[in-house]
């Protein structure tokens, strides 16, 4: 029995490699594992049995425990996720780059996410320093690549060495080209971005995990398995969103400073003495760290603005799901008919509530007469007669 892990799952069946032959199997599942509704997911880590290493095939029998989960986009056992975002091409939108953010903080709370910018070749100096300086001063690693010049493309492999890597982000900001570039024997499907104010199209169509060989770079340590996993973009819809009051600790500076509100549920919204709102003013602020130093930490009104979005946006969501719940409460009945014209009521408690008249009749006790009762009522009636 040999372990692999899956590199893509289709419809068709599992593609598996097993790092201790070296080899690359098409890989179908036990009927068991559907009966027991098992999902396989690209990512998962498999034992496979039948191993015929002349036709390249076998059968997975079982499914490893997870280390970690995607949703969306499905992938399992991920070590890090690196955000690529266009900068222009189509043109970079803070928004989104923070939704982004968000989602992948709640799904992989274990790791933060790097942010990768590519297409910097259509843009100045001035406009890359600025998206540095917004997100390195948070906490968050921040690479300037280009998928056509090969610019910073051995800063993207130091982080990708001997880890699983996810390319998520929006459709048409590069993720596949990047992957040719850094493997060119992949030869992936790239789509044309001719505008700056577009939206890309869906080139890849589903989740693969490919090889990507370090030798080639001339790395220190190029016998080190580097896998990067190419991911369809995902739009609004799909991302997470968390609960309202929990949103703050998703914004690095947002969580600092609210440590000085008054209340403890401050929602850094409209409320009074609110320690967010009087920072806003001053644009950055100093952050003395646990080991003594002092970091400035920049306020960015942008970053603010898309937080309260997003607080909307939790809100709202809250209140559809609120809505649309199926479930309802032991104490309330519905009245009224059909066609959207019942109501929900509260239910009268047990001491209030009036009985029904088959209820009461069904409570009726007849009281039957014994035999020696029964003898002293015949007697009864003879001596009527």
């Amino acid at each position: 029995m040999a372990v692999g892990v899956v590199l893509r799952s289709h419809a068709g069946g599992y593609l598996v490699y097993l790092p201790e032959h070296d080899l690359t199997l098409q890989c179908q599942a036990r009927g068991r594992l559907k009966k027991e509704r098992v999902s396989i997911l690209t990512g998962d880590r498999v034992e496979i049995e039948d191993l015929d290493s002349a036709m390249e095939t076998g059968v997975i029998s079982t499914r490893l425990e997870r280390s970690s989960l995607l949703s969306r986009p499905q992938i399992a056992n991920v070590d890090q996720v690196v955000i690529v975002q266009a900068v222009r091409q189509p043109e970079w939108n803070q928004l989104w780059c923070d939704r982004y953010i968000v989602h992948f903080q709640l799904e992989l709370p274990d790791s933060v996410p790097v942010l990768c910018f590519n297409k910097c070749d259509l843009v100045g100096a001035e406009q890359q320093e600025r998206l540095r300086r917004i997100y390195e001063s948070l906490g968050y690693r921040v690479v300037m690549v280009s998928a056509k010049t090969s610019r910073g493309i051995e800063g993207l492999l130091d982080i990708l060495g001997n880890k699983i890597t996810v390319f998520a982000g929006p459709s048409g900001v590069g993720k596949s080209s990047l992957l040719n570039r850094l493997e060119p024997s992949l030869n992936l499907k790239i789509g044309v971005m001719d505008h700056d104010f577009g939206v890309g199209r869906h080139t890849t169509t589903y989740s693969e995990i490919y090889r990507v060989h370090l030798e080639k770079w001339n790395i220190a340590d190029s016998a080190r398995l580097t896998w990067v996993a190419d991911t369809p973009g995902f739009n609004l819809a799909e991302l997470r969103h968390p609960e309202p009051h929990d949103l703050v600790f998703e914004f690095p500076e947002i969580r600092e400073l609210s440590e000085g509100c008054r209340f403890n549920n401050c929602m850094h919204l409209v409320e009074a003495g609110c320690n967010v709102l009087e920072k806003l003013a001053s644009e950055e602020y100093e952050c003395v760290e646990e080991d003594g130093d002092e970091n400035t930490i920049i306020v960015s009104r942008e970053r603010y603005a898309n937080y309260v979005t997003m607080v909307n946006e939790s809100i709202a969501e809250h209140n559809i799901r609120k809505e649309t719940s199926q479930k309802k409460e032991a104490a309330v009945k519905t009245v009224g008919g059909k066609r959207g014209k019942s109501v929900n009521i509260p239910r009268l408690s047990g001491k209030y509530r009036a009985k029904s008249r088959r209820t009461e009749k069904q409570e009726l006790v007849v009281d039957i007469p014994d035999e020696e009762e029964f003898t002293n009522l015949e007697a009864d009636l003879d001596n009527l007669d």
